[in-house]
């Protein structure tokens, strides 16, 4: 069976979900990673083999709300697989002095609590597994319950199995607003003969209907 568990951030995943998200850019890259511990506005996720989670006292995913291993025991959690993370706002300027393709206001819907979505990724080898939608699932849990009315995201859209866009189409996202990223697909660490790389911008209103749920399930 395919198990797979979501738990929040340790202070020993820094290192680790560091590695995991520079794997992903060109060498060299750097990434400083927030864990948001003690953080009620800054949701931080994290996916980890189901089995070596469970014998610890953690619950796979799905099966039980605790998901935080025995004091202790940490250090017998599998291999982190992905990670995906939520920063709430009210104020749309605070939203795009975050985002890094877009710094426009004005370009974003009106809402009272926006969420934010940053650090999603999954591990080389482990796409296919539904751990993006699982962890995005999640979040959309955590940010209802705290009020967030809009999520977004803005997203690096390219030509590698794992682009972002399918996984927000999947759950119910509109993406309103793209920009090329012009550069040969030499220095594109995912698209192989011409880059096809942009700057997507998606939105997500708080709908509460069951699309979202079945996807979460994929």
């Amino acid at each position: 069976m395919d198990e797979i568990a979501i738990r929040e951030p340790r202070p020993g995943d820094a290192e680790p979900l560091e590695a995991l998200i520079t794997s992903h850019f060109t060498e060299g890259s750097s990434y400083g990673v927030d864990l948001g511990i003690d953080d009620l506005t800054y949701h931080v996720l994290v996916a980890v083999e189901g089995d070596a989670v469970e014998s610890a006292g953690d619950a796979v995913d799905g099966e039980s709300d605790r998901t935080d291993a025995v004091d202790g025991e940490g250090d017998r959690d599998g291999a982190i697989l992905g990670v995906m993370a939520l920063r709430e706002f009210t104020d749309p300027t605070a939203v795009a002095d975050e985002m890094y393709f877009f710094d426009d206001p004005d370009r974003l819907p009106a809402a009272e609590r926006y969420g934010h979505l940053e650090m999603g990724y999954v591990r080389e080898g482990a796409t296919g597994r539904g751990i993006g939608s699982r962890l995005l699932g999640r979040l959309h849990e955590a940010g209802a319950e705290r009020g967030v009315d809009l999520f977004l995201a803005d997203s690096w859209y390219h030509g590698g199995d794992d682009s972002p866009e399918k996984l927000f189409d999947a759950h119910g996202y509109e993406t309103i607003h793209r920009d090329p990223i012009e550069r040969p697909a030499a220095e594109c660490p995912k698209c192989e003969e011409t880059c096809t790389c942009e700057g997507a911008l998606a939105v997500r209103r708080v709908a509460g209907d069951a699309t979202d749920a079945e996807a979460s399930r994929s």
